[in-house]
């Protein structure tokens, strides 16, 4: 049994992806399906998720807003 998967993305990045996906030989929803295996097999996220991506670490974004909550800006 399978379920239907939505999400909403920007029409420009749906189309770029589909071409990456052809060009690859495959869909792009057989992509996202191979992502979403990838996730579940290994238990992680397979790319690289960097802090220069604007993107934060789980304990380092906890540690922000504590400090966020309590502190003066004498603190930072």
């Amino acid at each position: 049994m399978t379920v239907l998967f939505r999400c909403r993305v920007e029409p420009k990045l749906l189309n770029k992806a589909r071409k990456v996906s052809a060009n690859l030989g495959t869909s792009l929803e057989e992509t996202v399906r191979m992502f979403m295996s990838q996730i579940a097999r290994t238990g992680r996220v397979p790319l690289s998720l960097e802090v220069e991506d604007g993107l934060v670490d789980i304990k380092r974004r906890n540690d922000i807003w504590s400090k966020l909550d309590d502190s003066t800006a004498e603190d930072w």
